[in-house]
């Protein structure tokens, strides 16, 4: 029995599909973890699920995407689908968490994906992710219980 725990920590969870983002969100909550959830980028930077296309970045969106990320509690981990709604995907967000600096930019980041394309693999572990997970080949609680353990150790 693992002895470590990651209590009271929050998980921040990027997932599209919204009946696995309850699932998910269930699971880690039996962890006694925190969740923060969205199915997009733009969700967790603006606010909004689904930006309308039409909608140009200009410096006050940046800064309100900023005075959110603030907002935001403290997150501990994030995990991370890599398709997503919207014309971010995973690698997007990743950039734009760690262009941000700070805290932001050291966050341990687990991407949970379908996709076992390997250049897609390889430019996750490039760009720092803690660990990459095909859906298909791991189970929901093996992947929670690696999470507690990463946020267990870090304490």
């Amino acid at each position: 029995m693992n002895t470590l725990t990651a209590a009271n920590k929050t998980i921040l969870v990027i997932e599209d599909d919204n009946a696995l983002l309850g699932i998910i969100t269930d699971k880690l909550h039996a962890s006694q973890l925190n969740v923060i959830s969205a199915r997009s980028v733009d969700e967790i930077f603006t606010g909004v699920a689904e930006e309308p296309q039409a909608t140009l970045r200009t410096a006050d969106n940046i800064l309100t995407t900023l005075e959110r990320l603030h907002a935001l509690p403290h997150i501990d981990a994030v995990w991370l689908d890599h398709n997503l709604i919207g014309e971010d995907d995973g690698i997007d967000f990743i950039v734009k968490l760690k262009a941000n600096g700070g805290n932001w930019s050291t966050i341990p980041v687990f991407v949970v994906s379908n996709s076992a394309n390997p250049d897609l693999i390889k430019t996750y572990a490039e760009i720092g992710i803690s660990h990459y997970y095909l859906k298909a080949e791991h189970r929901l609680g093996d992947i929670v219980n690696d999470i507690n353990t990463a946020l267990a150790l870090q304490q």
